[in-house]
């Protein structure tokens, strides 16, 4: 079976006893699929009696998609199924005539099982994960903990293979670059190859396809797609934040002062659970209000998040401010008193009811949309730390309305579709600013 160069060059890396982690990521149709089932296929029929991981974040698109691939490849290096393979489609299980094992498994978060525990105590000697921007940073720690399986007895190395399309997320600034758009320093033991449509070593099928990508209305996609490029910017059409200007309000600026009044605004979600910091005032040059700092909590753990307030603000604590989720006011039958979120973070904080300041009810969309941005385009000093709070500015920049003003949020798997830290923005605006927006607004 022939590869093509790049195919070649990432196969070498695959194989030495340096690299643990590879991503193969870049254009479609560049052949990445096809070097993973390979590359699996090879090390199965190589080393006997070995286990291997073939993973998505869906079954089903591993079924649909991966294992048709898998099929054409052990087509091409003459292996036939019922005879040096057999694949139990029930329990998701290739098993080869040398004893070796291939186990097929789906990595999507479940709320239900943070911590993956579904793929039990299972080790692998290696792993391929197709389509890795689709499943967390989470799923990949544990799948890579899990890599120790008859290594020692084939003289292995640990290894990872991660291909994808380019995207925003944990891949991106693991491999390519961080959120603040610099460069990544890749460790000794991880290697990035950039995989191009013209790297396909058929060329009817390059010439095709090529065609087909060109043709996409999305400049976004179409960079992505047929060009591989992982630097490429999202289209925003109809941005939440349209008065947002990177310019204007991000400043390094913004940060803690302990002569300020801490406010917390906090977003009730599983994962992440969020919260931003600020301080706002008023001085002899006008009104300010400073986003200094940020944090995520996987798993919605209000212990986790109270101990990380704590940890960072606990000086503070007497005199703050907490909003954020009218939601987080319903009661939680888990508690056995039924105490609501935000009870149980007064209690954790030692905080006192008068320093809760919650609406009876969130704001629309529409009408949290038109104050937010009114504060971005008047307020005297609106400014977010670009340096500590890199999610809430991806937020103001990437979060987009549908037709109706309502933030889409369909995808938890697309970042620019959470907003989470939007969110924590809007309650702060909705439960401190309100009024002076009102106020304003009346006198323009």
């Amino acid at each position: 079976m022939d590869l093509s160069p790049k195919q070649t060059e990432a196969w070498l890396a695959l194989e030495d006893t340096t690299t643990n982690e590879i991503l193969y990521g870049g254009a479609a149709g560049g052949g990445k699929s096809i070097l993973g089932c390979a590359w699996h296929i090879w090390r199965r029929t190589k080393y006997p009696g070995t286990r291997g991981l073939i993973a998505r974040a869906v079954i089903k698109d591993i079924e649909e998609s991966t294992l048709v691939t898998f099929y054409e490849v052990c087509a091409r290096l003459g292996y036939k199924a019922g005879e040096h393979y057999d694949y139990n489609s029930v329990k998701h299980v290739i098993r080869w005539a040398n004893g070796s094992v291939t186990l097929l498994k789906e990595l999507k978060d479940n709320p239900a099982d943070p911590d993956f525990n579904r793929l039990g105590s299972t080790e692998y000697t290696d792993a391929f994960i197709d389509e890795a921007i689709q499943i967390s940073s989470k799923a990949f720690d544990i799948v890579n903990s899990r890599i120790r399986y008859k290594l020692h007895q084939h003289g292995l190395v640990p290894k990872i293979l991660l291909t994808s399309n380019p995207g925003d997320g944990w891949l991106k600034e693991k491999f390519i670059m961080n959120s603040y758009g610099e460069s990544v320093t890749l460790k000794a033991y991880e290697k990035f190859f950039l995989a191009l449509l013209s790297d396909n070593p058929d060329e009817d099928f390059k010439a095709s396809y090529f065609k087909q990508l060109d043709k996409m209305g999305s400049d976004y996609d179409r960079k992505r797609l047929l060009y591989g490029d992982w630097e490429a910017v999202r289209d925003v059409l109809n941005p939440f934040a349209s008065h947002y200007d990177p310019l204007k309000h991000e400043s390094p600026l913004a940060v803690f002062r302990k002569d300020k009044q801490l406010i917390i605004s906090v977003d009730f979600n599983l994962n992440p659970f969020a919260v931003t910091f600020s301080h706002l005032w008023k001085d002899q040059t006008g009104y300010h209000c400073h986003i200094f700092d940020e944090a995520a909590i996987q798993n919605g753990s209000i212990p986790a998040m109270c101990e990380l307030i704590k940890s960072r603000y606990e000086s503070q604590l007497i005199t703050c401010k907490l909003t954020g989720d009218a939601m987080g006011s319903k009661r939680d039958i888990t508690q056995r008193d039924n105490s609501s979120y935000y009870s149980q973070m007064l209690r954790a904080l030692n905080l006192r009811n008068t320093q809760l300041v919650i609406p009876d009810s969130n704001p629309t969309h529409v009408n949290s949309r038109a104050d937010v941005n009114w504060v971005l385009e008047y307020f005297d000093d609106f400014k977010i730390n670009p340096d500590k709070c890199p999610e809430s500015c991806r937020d103001m920049r990437t979060v987009q309305c549908d037709a109706f003003g309502s933030i889409i949020k369909r995808n938890r798997k697309d970042l620019a579709q959470r907003a989470d830290f939007l969110d924590t923005a809007r309650y702060l605006v909705n439960s401190f600013l309100y009024e002076w927006v009102s106020r304003h607004r009346d006198r323009k």
